[in-house]
């Protein structure tokens, strides 16, 4: 039986992914910051475990990491995300681009760096971290800047992650969910989140030491830097 481990796990494509995965029999480490407000999250049925994670802070993703010692994780998911209200050069809030750097960026190196030792005693162990087409610099865009350049930075971050564990074979990837209808997506979304999970999930079951350091979307497609 694999071993997930999915955060911000509590909403959206988090929350889906992980219904999917339990759904698939697949046993699934789900967190977020407050297990104590995520009802929907609590609601489903499977080999489900729960567990407070505050993705930006250091003690509390080592605490979570102490409390796994001697599980094998499979597929790790960095989910947790942000998207910044202020981004334009006419209404910039810097506090917000920090935080979209703490989340988006830090946050997905720092938990998988935290959580290689449960990796390596996967057989076949996967880091996927979500980030977004727009962080592409061929598809760059005079808006929404903040969230842009974080995930930008996260796709560096994970790309020389991937070159940094090959030889130790983990696999890291950076996937691009499509565009969502959910809370950070809006309401004009073009795909469902029902249809991103599956794809995502469908993907990153298939991901070997070959597609390492590789930026794909749901749907497994190669996607430019």
């Amino acid at each position: 039986m694999q071993t997930y481990l999915i955060t911000g796990a509590n909403r959206g494509i988090g929350l889906e992914m992980t219904r999917q995965a339990l759904e698939l029999g697949l046993r699934v480490i789900a967190t977020c910051r407050d297990p104590s407000s995520a009802a929907e999250l609590a609601a489903l049925e499977g080999l489900l475990d729960i567990q407070a994670l505050d993705v930006t802070d250091q003690s509390s993703v080592d605490a979570l990491a102490a409390t796994l010692t001697g599980v094998a994780l499979d597929v790790l998911i960095n989910n947790a995300g942000v998207m910044a209200t202020h981004q334009s050069i006419d209404d910039m809030d810097y506090e917000e681009w920090m935080t979209s750097f703490a989340i988006n960026a830090i946050a997905p190196w720092r938990v998988s760096v935290a959580f290689e030792q449960h990796l390596k005693s996967s057989s076949r162990p996967r880091v996927a971290t979500l980030t977004s087409q727009m962080a592409s610099l061929k598809r760059a865009g005079s808006d929404r800047v903040a969230y842009r350049s974080s995930k930008a930075a996260a796709n560096m971050a994970m790309r020389t992650l991937a070159l940094e564990w090959q030889a130790k074979g983990i696999t890291v990837c950076s996937l691009h969910p499509g565009w969502v209808q959910t809370d950070m997506g809006g309401s004009n979304a073009a795909l469902g989140v029902v249809e991103s999970a599956s794809g995502l999930l469908e993907v990153i079951d298939g991901l070997s030491l070959k597609d390492t350091g590789r930026f794909l979307d749901y749907e497994g497609e190669r996607l430019p830097w």
